[in-house]
């Protein structure tokens, strides 16, 4: 059956506080719990950009110690190599699966030569067995991943490269990664077109609604898996996401889940905010939904 892996939040104790790495045991229970094959910390969910390095590596070294039988990838992507770098190899040498990394999202309009570079460069640091996956999200860092830097990491790093997460919003071109790359496993990023993704023969997906609701991810990957129509389970988790779009999923889902899971409360940090109201708007519009 194809992944279902949660985009895990990073619990704040205010928008200008700490991590509050308490909340995290019982959050991972429970997506355990729920039917997710794994997690990845510290990725645009997680608010990793947020995160200085000695508090992603702590949010890391939390989901390794609690992990159970989730499967880690770290996300360790920075504006910098050498703290890519650190980050990921800190990552891997405690026992992540891989490392989610990012472009680096500064300077914008780069060169295709310049992207490999810093690939290169960071899959020469990797332990000898160390992998990643290279994270395509142009609505959010504006750097997109070109064919023309993954051929070239193909070329001379192949064994460093596991697959890559498309989160561009474009069925076709995850398609088209798929029917490129059959060596590495392609993941969406987009609950709208999880079931389409898994039609085309992605390795499944890497969702933030899957803090909330992994079960109900997992039920189209399931539908899918056993060769029944994944639209009703498609159309519900679709439901489900809209709403959140219009709270911001970040503070949505940290608002959801002390009501879905009786976690604490916890904040995004600045510049996000929580939702004013401490989210009773979003849970009764997600109530209904529940069944």
């Amino acid at each position: 059956m194809a992944d279902v892996f949660a985009a895990s939040l990073t619990p704040f104790s205010s928008p200008t506080g700490g991590v509050g790495h308490s909340w995290n045991p019982q959050h991972l229970r429970r997506l355990e719990a729920q039917g997710a094959d794994g997690v990845v910390p510290c990725g645009t969910t997680g608010e990793g950009p947020s995160l200085g390095l000695a508090e992603r590596m702590a949010v890391i070294d939390t989901v390794l110690a609690h992990r159970g039988r989730l499967r880690v990838i770290a996300g360790t992507g920075c504006a910098s190599l050498p703290e890519t770098i650190a980050a990921t190899r800190y990552a891997l040498e405690r026992g992540a699966e891989a490392a989610l990394v990012i472009p680096p999202y500064y300077f914008k309009n780069l060169d295709d030569a310049g992207l490999l570079i810093f690939y290169r460069a960071l899959c020469d640091a990797l332990p000898a067995d160390g992998k990643i996956m290279l994270y395509h999200i142009p609505p959010v860092s504006q750097i997109p991943i070109p064919t023309g830097v993954i051929d070239g990491l193909m070329e001379s790093h192949a064994a460093q490269v596991m697959g890559l997460k498309d989160s561009g919003g474009d069925s076709e071109h995850t398609a088209m990664l798929i029917r490129r790359y059959p060596q590495m496993k392609i993941y969406t990023g987009g609950t709208p077109v999880f079931a389409r993704a898994l039609a085309d023969g992605a390795a499944g997906g890497i969702f933030a609604l899957a803090n909330a609701f992994p079960a109900a991810l997992k039920a189209v990957a399931a539908a899918h898996s056993a060769g029944s129509d994944p639209a009703p389970a498609q159309a519900h988790v679709a439901a489900l996401n809209d709403l959140l779009k219009n709270y911001g999923a970040i503070p949505a889902l940290k608002a959801l889940l002390p009501h879905l899971a009786g976690l604490p409360h916890s904040s995004p940090r600045a510049p996000l905010l929580p939702l004013a109201d401490g989210g009773a708007a979003v849970w009764q519009v997600v109530k209904p939904l529940l069944g």
